[in-house]
């Protein structure tokens, strides 16, 4: 298979990652319709926001054990049509409990896009391009989520959310045809790099190529360096989540605003790191180093959690609209930890690896929007649970300072035992 394929192979995973993203935020508009209609509280509305994560954490570590041991290709096709089903399953529902349900199976079913991704740009892709890659991929989800934001306000004012959501359908169909078509194991999968050193030390305990999954996931899980990377990424997502679930209803109960919108602000958040996530790859491939380009998005997104609790408020619509903005721009970063954590580990082991740091990311997801919505039900006051983010968010950015990189020494050692 020509080498071009791998650009192909880039944006089919593109194309499938924006899926996840048009799912896992595309509830957020339309959640003052959820309270209107169900009589629910704030907290009820983010459990059934957060339902997506349930499944789609629990999954994550045998995703990737699977996608090590299966491939890419396999996992991604089986999970992509539980998507579908859990599609209907919401847009048909009729109550809070099969709300719930149609979320879980949506979460399930998006579930196995990233990491098959990462494992397939570790495949495909030279070290030296795998940052930006990585950016390009991730900006799926900016694109995806941005299209959400837009798309299903706009279709639920005019023919009824069951109708505006249903449409979400057609893209995974075209994701599901475009994996079988496309999705190949690339040349560079059976590459067994020793493991990095950091320090002097083994960056992750020795595990081969033949040992058992369960071995395998020891080894990684014995990696100390990881778990900082696991605590960082619970914080920083969760609570990126978290001001992605409430802003909406934010800007439609507080600020008057319509809710389409209040999903175009939102979506205008999303939209900048279109831009930003593949800009902070590619600047981390250049700059050789991943840490400081994570700590520059994971600084600001202190400041941007202060600027919705405290400068928003009373603004207008120009106000939201330009902290939307500076948020999407400066949150690039936001992919460099899952670089970074690739660059610890062996090619066999991206995919274990990379499922325990996702699956932190998801119990972020799960549990601080729940506990921001908390802060809403008790101090009924939008500004105050952003104050709380932005404590969230200070506390990842110490966490993450205390990461540790392979860097070039870590790519060298790949490209020479290649």
């Amino acid at each position: 298979m020509s080498p071009a394929h791998r650009w192909l192979v880039l944006g089919v995973c593109t194309l499938s990652f924006m899926q996840t993203h048009i799912h896992r935020v595309g509830f957020a508009p339309l959640i003052p319709i959820f309270i209107a209609e169900l009589d629910i509280t704030y907290t009820a509305a983010a459990t059934i926001m957060t339902a997506y994560f349930w499944t789609y954490t629990a999954v994550q570590v045998p995703i990737g054990i699977m996608t090590d041991r299966l491939g890419a290709r396999r996992v991604m096709l089986a999970f992509m049509s539980v998507l579908v089903l859990g599609v209907g399953v919401f847009a048909l529902s009729q109550s809070y409990a099969q709300g719930l349900l149609g979320r879980c199976l949506v979460g399930l079913g998006a579930a196995a896009v990233w990491l098959p991704g990462l494992r397939l740009i570790n495949e495909w892709f030279p070290p030296q391009e795998r940052g930006r890659v990585t950016g390009i991929f991730s900006s799926g989800g900016g694109i995806g989520g941005t299209a959400a934001l837009l798309g299903i306000p706009l279709l639920a004012d005019r023919f009824g959310w069951r109708v505006g959501y249903s449409v979400t359908l057609i893209p995974v169909l075209l994701a599901l045809a475009a994996i079988f078509f496309v999705i190949r194991p690339g040349p560079l999968g059976a590459v067994q790099g020793p493991p990095r050193q950091l320090a002097g030390r083994p960056a992750v305990a020795p595990v081969g190529d033949g040992g058992g999954a369960f071995a395998q996931l020891g080894g990684v899980l014995g990696t100390p360096a990881l778990w900082t990377f696991n605590l960082a990424v619970l914080l920083s997502f969760g609570a990126y989540i978290g001001l992605v679930t409430w802003l909406p209803a934010f800007l439609v109960r507080s600020e008057g605003l319509s809710r389409s919108m209040a999903g175009l602000v939102t979506a205008l958040m999303t939209a900048g790191t279109i831009v930003s996530w593949p800009a902070a790859g590619f600047i981390s491939d250049r700059l050789g180093r991943r840490k400081a380009v994570w700590l520059f998005s994971q600084g600001m997104s202190v400041p941007v959690c202060l600027a919705f609790a405290l400068i928003v408020p009373g603004s207008g619509v120009g106000g939201a609209i330009t902290v939307a903005v500076l948020t999407g721009l400066v949150l690039g970063g936001m992919v460099t930890p899952f670089v970074m954590v690739a660059e610890l580990f062996p090619p066999h082991l991206v995919g274990t690896a990379s499922g325990v740091v996702n699956t932190f990311t998801f119990v972020g997801a799960l549990v601080i929007p729940v506990l921001l919505g908390a802060v809403l039900d008790a101090s009924g006051s939008f500004p105050a649970a952003f104050l709380a983010c932005a404590g969230v968010q200070a506390l990842a950015f110490l966490t993450a300072c205390f990461t540790r990189e392979a860097g070039l020494a870590g790519r060298a050692m790949v490209r020479r035992s290649s």
